[in-house]
């Protein structure tokens, strides 16, 4: 044999020997055996104890040893993040086995350091990275704490900042340091914009488009002044894009300089070749097959004879793809294709590629461990089986991430087994959706109170013991304080029979003694009510209340007030319509709510009367991030002895703010409000911005109590006023000076304050 066979032939049987550890027989013969000892092997520091490894395994001393169970432990301990690598192997030992898990375990984190941090301390760094000492070393958590640092500076005006980090050996075996190590630039405040080039628009307009605004002659207010390069490179490109949307089709910024005033202080300096104006010359649809141009035509906002803007043709290729997708061509492409007409004026082309049709295949879910399936199909639009409609998957992947069940939403068609199918693949990243809240507030209407309140937006009745799953709302509350005592039960299934139809239900207990100084009132009870949607911004409500309430009136109340002491059993059913349209509940700025409803009490019980209400508000976003709301109510009761608790009554923080609470209207011989049968008010309010999460107010109100129903007869009372809108986690603060300008003769000029936590629907 020559020696290239026998290297051959060592080769082979190195081989040879190196499988055979890993043949399937090699483990039938441990297979069934009992494990007699498991030991730990570190490869590399041992940063975590054998008994925390043991404790993830299912293999144990005394157990038959099985390969299945073995690969389970594997996936286990890489799921619990304290080891990087692992590898079990077993040998013969006497009649059982012995188990031996070679593990390179990860590092724990022993430190966070800072090195070259002057402008902020090492504790406000170190709240920034959010790690904790004696926890695993998470590289990915490493690098986000360096971007926070890096975020820190930038938003702060340190521009030319730089932060890296580096991660040595600790003292202590098996933990690391990571420290941080940061360049600090020089902290820049913008003192002036100057642009070069501009004709057509003036600096002060350009100004208005950049989110970055020029330090004030007052202390910087917010992140005013603060020099972001993020936040200028996105200005730069709000400026060419204002250029382009208004005929500039060829503008641009061509230099863009810094220019340092003092050790603080730059100038920005931005150059613009405006280019000339063009003009759009015709515009065309072409490559349509599936549809006529007069289909297409409708939805283009670009006309011939107009000035060229990016906006408008960024609109159409929007509506155009809309189109098309809406209609089961989700393929369809749209590219816009600008030929010269000559001189200044362009042909803009709408090029389309249609792709074939398609119908929805399948809806697949994943990544919801507690939300059932059910709830995610309920709230996203489409059928399998319908023309596929890609604008409302987009919509369904809206409606999922604001239901607030998911922290991410991910939707994604994909090409289908079946020909001229999409299915829908519908990824969702689950978050927390219980909370626990309990605090104190002060109002100038119930005094100090005490609250806690536990809320389930993902609830599920029939889950024990999480009660998580099923989209259904709960909600159980408590307030209690100096004038008040309030219990409350909710929940609500806000799709009954699987239908878009809310079914809710409520129990409470209220005990009011700030409503006045004679009489203290209690009502208990318990409600259902329905609502169904009507279109995306209108619902519709019915309710039916069953309650009992309590009057305890004083010895030294007038006549009327104790005619009104007793026992009442009030069965009432109302009907609701709210059509609402505003933007954000919390701060508005634009849209609309518009609402109506009629209530009858008299289906059993004492009382006997029926109620009519409207009401509606406008906001309006105005320059400057100024809102100006303009709104109005009126209520109405008729009956021929309407309880007091069901009669109408004006002032305080949500109505007429220069006046007492409910201190405006008819009143008894002691001046105590008794209430009327008819109340209107209106107000207008102006806010502007002060700072961040704080604004200011001007506002005016006027409104009546009259004694009878549909009356208009009553004392008419207004004000005017300033106030502060502070936006808090806990809700917004509104603090009001309000000041009486027209008032009846039981009340006064003199100013007022109100205030309270809290939004107002």
């Amino acid at each position: 044999m020559n020696m290239f066979n026998l290297l051959k032939s060592a080769v082979l049987l190195a081989l040879l020997l190196a499988w055979v550890p890993v043949l399937p027989v090699a483990a039938q013969t441990v297979a069934g055996k009992n494990v007699t000892a498991i030991d730990v092997e570190y490869v590399g520091p041992q940063s975590v104890a054998p008994e925390r490894l043991l404790s993830n395994m299912a293999t144990k001393v005394g157990h038959p040893f099985s390969q299945s169970v073995v690969e389970d432990d594997i996936k286990n301990l890489y799921a619990s993040g304290m080891v990087e690598s692992i590898r079990v192997l077993t040998e013969p030992a006497g009649a059982g086995v012995r188990v031996i898990v070679k593990v390179q375990t990860r590092t724990s984190l022993g430190k966070v350091s800072f090195e070259g941090n002057t402008a902020f301390s090492e504790g406000k760094l170190r709240n920034k990275v959010e790690m904790n000492p004696g926890g695993v070393l998470d590289e990915g958590k490493v690098q986000e704490g360096q971007r926070k640092i890096q975020e820190l500076y930038e938003n702060s005006g340190y521009t030319g900042t730089t932060v890296s980090y580096e991660t040595r050996a600790s003292g202590s075996n098996g933990f690391s340091e990571v420290v941080y190590k940061i360049a600090e630039g020089t902290k820049s405040v913008l003192r002036d914009v100057e642009f070069v080039g501009n004709t057509a628009f003036s600096s002060k307009e350009l100004r208005k488009q950049m989110k970055s605004k020029e330090a004030s002659l007052l202390p910087a207010i917010g992140k005013r002044g603060k020099v972001n390069e993020d936040q200028i490179d996105d200005d730069l490109e709000a400026i060419e894009r204002f250029y382009k949307d208004r005929g500039y089709l060829n503008a641009k910024i061509v230099d863009t300089r810094r220019i340092r005033v003092d050790g603080k202080k730059v100038d920005l300096v931005v150059t613009i070749d405006e280019g000339k104006v063009y003009n759009v010359h015709s515009v065309r649809v072409s490559g349509a097959r599936a549809f006529s141009i007069a289909d297409l035509t409708p939805y283009l906002k670009t006309r011939a004879a107009q000035v060229f803007s990016a906006a408008s043709v960024e609109s159409d290729l929007q509506a155009l793809r809309d189109y098309y997708g809406s209609r089961g061509y989700a393929d369809a492409s749209v590219v816009p294709v600008l030929d010269s007409a000559g001189g200044t004026d362009v042909d803009i082309v709408y090029e389309i590629t249609e792709g074939a049709k398609f119908y929805l295949g399948k809806i697949d879910i994943e990544g919801n461990s507690k939300t059932k399936d059910k709830v995610i199909r309920n709230e996203f639009p489409g059928q399998p089986g319908e023309v596929f409609n890609a604008p409302k998957m987009m919509a369904g992947k809206k409606r999922l991430e604001n239901i607030g069940y998911f922290s991410n939403v991910d939707v994604s068609p994909t090409d289908s087994a079946q020909e001229g199918y999409k299915d829908v693949n519908i990824d969702v990243v689950e978050k927390p959706t219980g909370s626990l809240n309990f605090g104190a507030g002060f109002s100038s209407i119930d005094n100090l109170v005490g609250f806690v309140e536990v809320t389930q937006t993902n609830f599920d009745i029939g889950n024990w013991p999480s009660f998580t799953g099923a989209g259904q709302r709960f909600r159980a509350a408590a307030r209690i304080g100096t004038q008040r005592r309030d219990l409350m039960l909710n929940l609500t299934e806000p799709w009954f029979l699987d239908r878009p139809l809310a079914l809710g239900g409520e129990v409470f207990y209220r005990n009011l003694s700030f409503l006045s100084d004679y009489f203290d009132q209690t009502n208990a009870g318990g409600a259902i009510n329905l609502r169904k949607p009507l279109g995306e911004h209108s619902n519709i409500a019915l309710e039916y209340k069953l309650q009992s309430t309590s009057i305890d009136v004083t010895d030294d109340a007038s006549d009327l007030l104790k005619a009104e002491d007793g026992d009442y059993l009030q069965s009432l059913l109302g009907a609701t319509y709210a059509h609402d349209t505003r933007d954000d509940l919390f701060l508005t700025r634009t849209g609309h709510r518009i609402d109506g409803g009629v209530s009858y009490s008299g289906l059993g019980g004492d009382v006997e009367d029926f109620h009519l209400e409207g009401g509606a508000v406008q906001f309006v976003h105005l320059p400057f991030d100024s809102i100006l709301s303009v709104e109005g109510h009126f209520h109405a009761v008729f009956g021929d002895n309407v309880p007091i608790f069901d009669r109408e009554f004006l002032g305080g923080a949500n109505n007429l703010r220069g006046f007492n609470f409910r201190d405006v209207g008819p009143k008894d011989n002691l001046g105590e409000p008794i209430g009327g049968q008819t109340s209107t008010w209106a107000s207008v309010e102006y806010t502007v911005p002060i700072m961040p999460q704080l604004r200011g107010a001007v506002f005016y109100d006027m409104g009546m109590v009259a004694a009878d129903a549909a009356s208009f007869d009553g004392d008419w009372n207004s004000d005017a006023g300033i106030g502060l809108r502070v936006f808090l986690p806990v809700g917004p603060l509104r603090l009001d000076y309000a000041i009486p300008l027209a008032a009846d003769e039981f009340n006064d000029s003199t100013g007022r304050f109100q205030f309270n936590i809290g939004y107002r629907f």
